[in-house]
């Protein structure tokens, strides 16, 4: 390996051991809350040292959402295997239940990634984010558009507005208020269960009736 190569491993090892540190604060204590000084402690390097690896908190935090994409986008690819369009879909919303409850802190940086606080971010990682935000819709549209082809989605429905609806809706069954959830517990009704009875629904919306 030669001497570039093996400088350009090292920092990027740098910058993977800084976001780690820096991971583990933003789950801990939002991104408010946490500063360059919080994550140069927390690395164990003064606060000029860590603005040779990255330009500001903003961008620290892009690399711990990209984290987040990545497994999200992951998950979402092995939950489209089913026997056809319908069937991927389903497992598509599944994966997505899944990993806001397996990885809810990554979910949670994700979230927030997206409010309107970070719509002018152009650091190095938000091409790469707003890429695997697109394949997932990509994703989901290509699942409908196979169960439009083998009979398994109606006919008549868009792949892109299901994509979007899909995307929409879930997250605010992720949300759910707190007392619309007592609500459904003093009637025998998990969480586990109303997501799987709000994935039949969405299915029976889209699915083609025989």
């Amino acid at each position: 390996m030669s001497i570039k190569k093996l400088k350009e491993k090292e920092k990027e090892e740098r910058r993977n051991y800084i976001v780690n540190a820096a991971e583990k604060l933003f789950f801990d204590k939002g991104y408010d809350n946490v500063s360059m000084n919080d994550i140069a402690q927390e690395v164990g390097v003064n606060r000029a040292t860590l603005y040779l690896y990255f330009k500001n908190k903003e961008t620290v935090y892009s690399a711990v959402v990209l984290r987040a994409v990545k497994i999200r986008n992951k998950m979402f690819e092995e939950g489209a295997k089913g026997n056809n369009g319908l069937d991927k879909l389903r497992g598509i919303g599944r994966a997505y239940f899944k990993f806001c409850n397996d990885f809810h802190d990554y979910y949670k940086v994700f979230l927030y990634f997206n409010s309107q606080r970070f719509d002018e971010s152009d650091n190095e990682y938000v091409p790469e984010i707003r890429t695997f935000s697109c394949k997932t819709i990509q994703i989901m549209r290509e699942s409908v558009e196979e169960g439009i082809e083998d009979g398994s989605i109606r006919a008549d429905v868009n792949s892109l507005e299901v994509a979007i609806f899909l995307a929409t809706t879930s997250k605010q069954v992720v949300k759910l208020n707190p007392r619309h959830l007592k609500e459904l517990e003093s009637e025998g009704i998990t969480y586990e269960q109303y997501v799987e009875d709000s994935l039949d629904l969405w299915m029976h919306m889209v699915m083609k009736k025989a």
